[in-house]
């Protein structure tokens, strides 16, 4: 980010330059109009962005939450979700109001896509935690399958997480999230389930 800042900055005074000297044109070096090529292909939105736009709206939910692998009475609880396209829709923004175990929670996650990469990127936050979860992803017959890192609270250390966002169609999607429960140990199980459906 900061080579592209650069950059940018020095391409500002060089266009400056242009203007009084058109032989000045730093758009005449090969080396420089490539880059700006990449440049211009790494800022601008591509199909995997519009396939992301077509989630924005406003949606209801209902979540489970299983405490472990034998668990077989979840916890259950409803919510909305808000998702809208930022950044000239770059960035796909979800807010998420509910309650978890009877308390109040707020979340809200960032998706994008990559494109030098290939690989779209996840960002969560929300009430429960002062920390954040972040991972990589790949799409694979319209499921979105995640994985990536968080620090558990029970002993600071960093666990892994995975979870598959499953789009029926454009009313409906099923959201799924798979650890190893508080103790990181044993066998991978269903921690939440979050069935989403379009607000009429």
């Amino acid at each position: 980010m900061k080579t592209i800042l650069l950059t940018a900055l020095a391409l500002t005074f060089s266009v400056s330059a242009f203007a009084a000297d058109p032989a000045s044109d730093p758009m005449s070096d090969p080396k420089m109009a490539a880059m700006m090529k990449k440049m211009q292909d790494y800022a601008t939105p591509g199909e995997q962005h519009k396939k992301l736009a077509e989630m924005a709206g406003n949606w209801n939910y209902t979540s489970k939450m299983w405490m472990g692998a034998d668990d077989r009475n979840p916890g259950t609880s409803n919510g909305t979700s808000v998702i809208k396209m930022i950044m000239g829709g770059r960035w796909m923004q979800q807010d998420v109001k509910g309650t978890v175990m009877g308390q109040p929670f707020e979340g809200m996650g960032l998706l994008g896509y990559n494109n030098v990469t290939k690989k779209y990127e996840t960002f969560w936050f929300d009430t429960m935690s002062t920390g954040g979860m972040h991972g990589l992803a790949k799409m694979e017959n319209d499921t979105l399958k995640d994985s990536g890192k968080f620090t558990c609270p029970a002993d600071g250390k960093e666990r892994t997480y995975r979870t598959e966002w499953k789009m029926i169609d454009a009313n409906n999607s099923v959201f799924s999230m798979y650890g190893k429960g508080m103790s990181g140990k044993g066998k991978e199980f269903k921690e939440m389930e979050m069935t989403y459906t379009r607000a009429k």
